[in-house]
């Protein structure tokens, strides 16, 4: 089972990797736009692999955390955590913010709501783990490329796209981490 799981997660960070060096080989302004990985979705040569790069870590992070589910100390709200990250990136795709006011005000809501949740179940994650140092390595440097973010998200010019990766990249391994902590191996066979 773990192996399901930990492969579904693996399988979403790629497609998120994979998206976004396509969006970047497109158009490497973005890099310097200062608009985060959402430059990606407003043009429409780009707009294809930034929603296969949203919504592809969504599906399989979905599809994992609702596999994990049974095994962790509260069944439910991992299902509805999954349910919750799913509908966010989904919102941030639906959402381009250049669109009009509304779209960008949406967008923003969602994708600032997407990152809190994903920091909050690595906060419950982290007590689930017994207090496994990885894990805390890992929500700490989530934490910080949240920070991170959260400065870049005004100015003009900056680094908000290497920010929004480098949280990405700590959630995805603290969830691999974690997930390895606590579901089975195997699950035995019943006839």
């Amino acid at each position: 089972m773990t192996r399901k799981v930990v492969g579904n997660l693996i399988l979403g960070q790629a497609v998120l990797y994979v998206g976004l060096l396509m969006c970047v080989a497109l158009k490497p302004d973005g890099l310097g736009a200062n608009d985060g990985i959402s430059y990606y979705g407003i043009f429409r040569q780009t707009v294809v692999p930034y929603a296969i790069a949203i919504l592809g870590p969504g599906y399989f992070i979905w599809t994992a955390l609702r596999s994990a589910a049974p095994f962790a100390p509260a069944p439910v709200y991992v299902r509805r955590m999954a349910n919750w990250l799913a509908v966010f990136s989904v919102l941030v795709v639906l959402t381009p913010y250049s669109a009009n006011l509304v779209f960008d005000w949406v967008h923003t809501l969602a994708g600032t709501f997407l990152f809190v949740l994903q920091l909050v179940l690595g906060l419950r994650l982290l007590g689930w783990s017994g207090g496994d140092g990885w894990t805390a390595g890992l929500l700490l440097a989530q934490f910080v490329s949240g920070v991170f973010c959260a400065v870049y998200v005004l100015p003009k010019h900056g680094f908000l796209l290497q920010g929004q990766v480098a949280f990405q990249v700590a959630f995805g391994a603290l969830l691999v981490r974690t997930m390895r902590l606590f579901v089975p191996q195997t699950i035995a066979q019943t006839t």
